[in-house]
């Protein structure tokens, strides 16, 4: 931590708030840069970056100075990790996925080429059943119902199936996610 930053740090943590200005301006713009690198959105970033600064606010009381930076970064890593899980979410989602399922998913065409990958992948290694119902459902987008009488399955078996290949997808792009993030 640069020297000019540590005594605001340390004032700013024994209560003379006017003391995080100092603070915000030398942190913002590294937890910015830190998101934008592996979120690859402005927004996302920005976002990021005065969320993690509003949690050391609200933190401040269990922070030192010695640890402020350390604790800065892994609250940025944790809410970058979060930011994922909720676009994989909104990715995996029976909702929302469409064709390609990952159009959204980032604005970084080689992430997106990635994820879209990993995302086949995961498909591909289903077991033979729940990959059919899986495709029927998304690619067709046949009820469970419907699959179900074309398969000569139960709709509970339907939705069972759908459960665990979601489950799968989502814990599969996690896993890539959280290495490109790590």
């Amino acid at each position: 931590m640069p020297v000019q930053v540590q005594p605001a740090v340390s004032l700013w943590l024994q209560g003379d708030d006017p003391a995080f200005k100092v603070v915000f301006d030398h942190y913002y713009p590294r937890l910015h840069r830190y998101a934008i690198r592996y979120l690859k959105n402005e927004v996302w970033a920005e976002d990021t970056a005065m969320e993690v600064l509003a949690k050391v606010w609200e933190k401040k009381a269990i922070i030192t100075a010695a640890t402020f930076e350390n604790y800065l970064f892994t609250i940025a890593r944790n809410q970058v990790i979060n930011l994922w899980k909720k676009r994989i979410e909104v990715v995996v989602s029976y909702d929302t996925l469409e064709d390609s399922g990952l159009e959204d998913a980032t604005t970084d065409p080689l992430l997106t080429k990635e994820l879209e990958a990993v995302y086949q992948q995961s498909i591909a290694v289903l077991p033979q059943q729940r990959q059919t119902i899986y495709r029927m459902h998304r690619n067709e987008k046949l009820s469970y119902k419907e699959i179900a009488d074309i398969l000569h399955i139960s709709p509970k078996t339907v939705e069972n199936q759908m459960g665990a290949a979601l489950k799968h997808l989502r814990a599969a792009m996690m896993q890539y996610l959280t290495s490109v993030i790590l």
